[in-house]
């Protein structure tokens, strides 16, 4: 690995050092620019496939432009950290590690593999159901409004909207915050998918996309702003949401392989408007929240930049540096820290034990009881339980098992086996936010193995009762 922390002590000419500043800015910029140009390329050549992977996609990208920042810039100091970080080459490990989720998903949703996610078969659950059945979009599209409305008379009678009172989102839920309110932030991603998988199925049927969910996910963002809440949850409902709709354009796909526009000018420009609103709607949170609700507009741009490009990447910057510059790593002490014996069993060991190994202890704790974290996660985690080689095959394995649950969730999706898919949300959630935070404790609780376990029977049923279905269903009359 080269050593781009060269100093006057190593004997060493000017030019030796300008040489080798240069070649580790070129090897960082170089991996950056590799991943980003096959990021554009999957957002303008396979979009429905930008739309599935966005959450992960989206993190990626910022943490690798904060991390290529602290390579070029550094030393940088790091408010939080309290110290300086960078310069050096954290950006290479961290974009092939990227790179490696990206060829695994590639591979996962290859265009052969997806031709045959709609069989002859192939014509939805809808057409096997007698007319006049029971409908499950207007069942789920009722009691999804009931627990919105519910949610928003909650937020009225308590009496304290925070964005109107300047109360910080944790202070409120700590304080005001109702069962409902603290149900949907345990729960919201999960329900915005589901929300996004009732909008966007009718367009497998060449229908219009029911706007009754759209307006309910409408709604929830506008509760989430008033909740005072600014990027991170409109991000993670939002990309959520959005995964429906790319599984289903996949799967128009499917059935119309030879379509060269799957996605409609109408679908893009209505994509593009709602973006756009959600994009204003996060700057004006952003803003408010440092200038009202902390008073801290003097110091704006040097929080925003603190925000935007050290503190994404400032974690595995210390990863890089304890793992790949000084070898020091001890993969069973921090197995025994994530796994046996992490301060906050509840929560995100991984985070916890990367903010106890970069931290003063005592400060580090502080910090976790207040309910705070640091950002990253991925793939730190990996590496500190693997070193600098074993690292990259726990990213692979990761990498592989993500990318293939996220297709059997869109072969779910298209062909519309609802209940498999309601069972599925959780363990989807939790994969991303692996790959996200790197939250690998959850995947040892015993909620977690009881809902995968759930999963398994409610997909065996539910093949078995489709099956029967399609048994029973009369054959297609035949011209003569």
């Amino acid at each position: 690995m080269l050593d781009v922390r060269i100093g006057w002590d190593d004997d060493v000419t000017a030019s030796e050092v300008d040489s080798g500043s240069l070649l580790a800015a070129l090897v960082s910029v170089t991996a950056v620019a590799t991943f980003m140009t096959v990021g554009l390329w999957i957002a303008v050549k396979r979009p429905e496939l930008g739309m599935i992977f966005f959450f992960v996609l989206f993190a990626f990208a910022w943490r690798l432009v904060s991390v290529l920042y602290i390579d070029l810039s550094g030393p940088v100091f790091s408010e939080q950290l309290a110290r300086d970080i960078g310069p050096g080459i954290a950006a290479l490990p961290m974009a092939i590690s990227q790179g490696i989720v990206v060829m695994a998903m590639l591979f996962s949703f290859r265009r052969q593999r997806l031709r045959k996610l709609v069989g002859p078969d192939g014509a939805g659950l809808a057409s096997w159901l007698p007319p006049g059945r029971f409908s499950l979009s207007d069942f789920a599209f009722l009691a999804v409004a009931v627990f919105v409305v519910a949610l928003w008379v909650e937020l009225l009678v308590r009496g304290q909207i925070p964005l109107f009172a300047g109360i910080e989102r944790f202070d409120y839920t700590r304080l005001y915050g109702g069962p409902l309110h603290r149900r949907l932030l345990e729960w919201g991603p999960m329900l915005a998918f589901q929300v996004g998988v009732f909008f966007a199925v009718p367009l497998l049927h060449s229908a219009r996309p029911d706007r009754r969910f759209g307006a309910l996910f409408a709604s929830l963002l506008l509760y989430l702003f008033l909740a005072g809440h600014r990027f991170s949850a409109l991000y993670a409902y939002s990309s959520f949401f959005v995964i429906p709709i790319g599984a289903v354009l996949i799967g128009r796909q499917a059935k119309s392989p030879f379509q060269k526009e799957i996605v409609s000018k109408g679908m893009l420009r209505y994509l593009a408007a709602a973006g756009l609103v959600l994009v204003v709607l996060i700057a004006g949170a952003v803003a408010y929240s440092y200038i009202v609700v902390r008073g801290e507009g003097a110091e704006l741009m040097e929080k925003l930049s603190q925000r935007v490009l050290v503190q994404q990447g400032e974690m595995w910057w210390m990863t890089y540096d304890r793992v790949f510059l000084q070898d020091d790593w001890s993969g069973r002490f921090a197995a025994y820290k994530l796994f046996v014996d992490p301060f906050d069993p509840s929560r995100n060991s991984t985070m916890q034990f990367l903010m106890e190994l970069a931290l003063p202890l005592q400060r580090a704790h502080y910090i976790i009881a207040q309910g705070a974290a640091y950002t990253g996660g991925w793939p730190e985690v990996f590496f500190e339980l693997g070193g600098p080689i074993g690292g990259f095959a726990l990213v692979a394995l990761s990498a592989i098992v993500f990318s293939e649950f996220v297709f059997l969730m869109t072969r779910c999706i298209v062909q519309e086996r609802f209940a498999t898919c309601f069972f599925l949300t959780p363990i989807l959630f939790a994969l991303s936010i692996m790959v996200v935070s790197g939250m690998v404790n959850s995947f040892v609780q015993i909620t977690f193995l009881v809902k995968v376990a759930a999963a398994l029977v409610v997909y065996v049923t539910e093949d078995k009762w489709r099956s029967s279905m399609l048994f029973l269903r009369p054959a297609a009359p035949h011209g003569g």
